[in-house]
C-alpha cells in the first residue's frame, strides 16, 4: 500500500500563514456572494406563495434568515461534526488527492448539514408549528412567513449550542468516555452525547431568545441573560476559556490542576463557566465608555471583539502552525506566553478594525448592490472563518501544501 506526505510550499509559517489569511479572505469575498444569491433565489421560488403576500420588509427577514440558516446548518454545523467529532473519518476514502479529496468531503459536509436540519429540526417540528419544514421552507401567508422567520431564526442559532456544547465536549474531555470503542463508534458516541447537551441548552437558552411564548397575554418565559446579544457575548468569552488550551496555551490552565481524564474536563469547564462570566463583566466595563458601535448595546461588542481574537487564535493554530512552536522556543511557559500575547494583541487589533470596516465588505454587511442578504457583526466572521477552517481540515492546506505519494515496493 503506498503512503503520502503532505509538504508544505513555504518552509516559513509566518509567510504560509499570511498567504492563507488572504486566499481565506478573497474566496470568503466570492463565496458569500454567490451562497447568497444562489440561496435567495431558491427560497424565492418555493416560498412564492407566501412572499407575495408580504411586505418588502417582511420577505426580506424570511430571505435573509432562511439564507444564513443553509450556511450555519451546512458549513458551521457540518464542519464541526466531521472535523473535530468524527475526525474527518473517511476523508480519504476515495483519494488522498487535492483538492479532489477536499471537494468530495465538503459535499458530503454540506449533505449532512441538509439531513441534520431534516432530522433534528423537523422531528421538533412536528408537534412546533414555527419548525414545521412545510412552514419554514413553503409558507402559505403573511402569519406563516413571520412565523417561518421566527423559526428559522431559533434553528440557525442552534449552531451556538453546537460551538459550546459540542467543541466543548472534545476540547474538554476529549472522546472520554468512549475511547476505548475505536473508530467510528467512539466519534458517534460523543456525537450522541453532545448534541443531547446541545439540544437541552438550544431549549434552554436559545429558543426562548427568539420565540415569544404568551399564556392570556402575558409572557411565560423570560430572555436569558436579560437579551439575546448578552447570551452572545457569555457564549463567545465562554468559548475562548474552553477553546485556548486546545489551539494556543497546550492545556494550561487546566492541567496544572489535573492531568487524567475526566477531571481535567471538569476542571477545564469550570475554569470556563467562572470565567466567561468575569470575562464578559470586565470587558463591558472597559468597553461600554469606547461606544465603538455608536449606541449599540455593549454586549454586542464584547461578543464582537471576543469572537475576533477567537477567529486569529483558529487561524494562529491552523495556518501558522502554532508559531512560536519547540523548534523556536524550548521553554514550554516562555513558548505558550509568546503566543498567547501575539494572538490577544493580534486578534484585538483585528477585531477593533472589523468593527469599523465590516460594513464595506461583501462579507459582513455590503451587498455590493447584487441584493444578496448579508449577516453583518457576528455572523460575518463566520463566512471568513469557514473557509479557512475548511483549507486547512478538508483540503489539508491546500494549494499551500502539496501531497506526495510514496510507492511501497513491498
Amino acid at each position: 500500500m503506498n503512503s503520502y506526505v503532505i509538504e508544505r510550499r513555504f518552509k516559513n509559517p509566518l509567510v504560509s500563514g499570511v498567504i492563507a489569511v488572504l486566499l481565506a479572505t478573497i474566496i470568503a469575498s466570492v463565496f458569500w456572494p454567490i451562497w447568497g444569491l444562489i440561496s435567495k433565489n431558491i427560497i424565492q421560488i418555493i416560498a412564492a406563495t407566501g412572499l407575495s403576500q408580504c411586505e418588502p420588509a417582511v420577505q426580506n427577514a424570511y430571505i435573509k434568515d432562511v439564507t444564513e440558516g443553509t450556511f450555519f446548518w451546512m458549513s458551521i454545523n457540518s464542519w464541526i461534526w466531521f472535523t473535530l467529532v468524527f475526525t474527518n473519518y473517511g476523508k480519504y476514502k476515495k483519494t488522498h488527492l487535492q483538492p479532489a479529496a477536499g471537494l468530495r468531503y465538503s459535499a458530503l459536509a454540506f449533505l449532512s448539514g441538509i439531513l441534520g436540519y431534516v432530522v433534528l429540526v423537523g422531528l421538533i417540528g412536528i408537534w412546533w408549528r414555527p419548525f414545521n419544514l412545510g412552514v419554514m421552507l413553503m409558507p402559505q401567508t403573511v402569519n406563516d412567513v413571520m412565523l417561518a422567520t421566527e423559526g428559522w431564526a431559533a434553528a440557525n442559532f442552534y449552531a451556538v449550542p453546537v460551538l459550546i456544547c459540542q467543541i466543548a465536549y472534545v476540547a474538554l474531555f476529549g472522546k472520554w468516555p468512549f475511547t476505548k470503542a475505536g473508530e467510528p463508534w467512539d466519534s458517534f458516541g460523543v456525537m450522541m452525547t453532545s448534541t443531547a447537551a446541545a439540544l437541552i441548552v438550544w431549549f434552554a437558552m436559545f429558543v426562548p431568545s427568539f420565540l415569544k411564548f404568551q399564556l392570556a397575554g402575558e409572557q411565560i418565559v423570560s430572555q436569558p441573560m436579560g437579551s439575546f446579544p448578552s447570551v452572545l457575548a457569555w457564549c463567545q468569552c465562554f468559548i475562548l476559556w474552553f477553546l485556548f488550551p486546545v489551539i494556543c496555551t497546550e492545556g494550561y490552565p487546566a492541567k496544572i490542576f489535573a492531568k487524567e481524564q475526566p477531571y481535567r474536563g471538569f476542571v477545564g469547564l469550570g475554569i470556563s463557566l467562572v470565567m466567561a462570566f468575569i470575562m464578559r463583566g470586565a470587558l463591558r466595563v472597559v468597553l461600554a465608555p469606547l461606544d465603538l458601535l455608536n449606541g449599540q448595546p455593549v454586549d454586542l461588542v464584547v461578543a464582537s471583539l471576543v469572537l475576533s481574537v477567537i477567529t486569529v487564535g483558529l487561524t494562529w493554530h491552523h495556518q501558522f502552525f502554532d508559531y512560536p512552536d519547540k523548534s523556536k522556543v524550548k521553554n514550554e511557559v516562555s513558548r505558550v506566553l509568546i503566543r498567547l500575547a501575539i494572538v490577544l494583541v493580534v486578534g484585538t487589533i483585528m477585531g477593533l478594525i472589523w468593527m469599523k470596516v465590516y460594513v464595506f465588505l461583501p462579507f459582513g454587511s455590503n451587498d455590493m448592490g447584487l441584493g444578496y442578504p448579508t449577516l453583518g457583526l457576528i455572523a460575518g466572521q463566520f463566512i471568513y472563518m469557514m473557509p479557512m477552517l475548511f483549507l486547512n481540515t478538508f483540503f489539508d492546506k491546500w494549494p499551500l501544501t502539496q501531497i506526495k505519494c510514496i510507492e511501497n515496493k513491498d
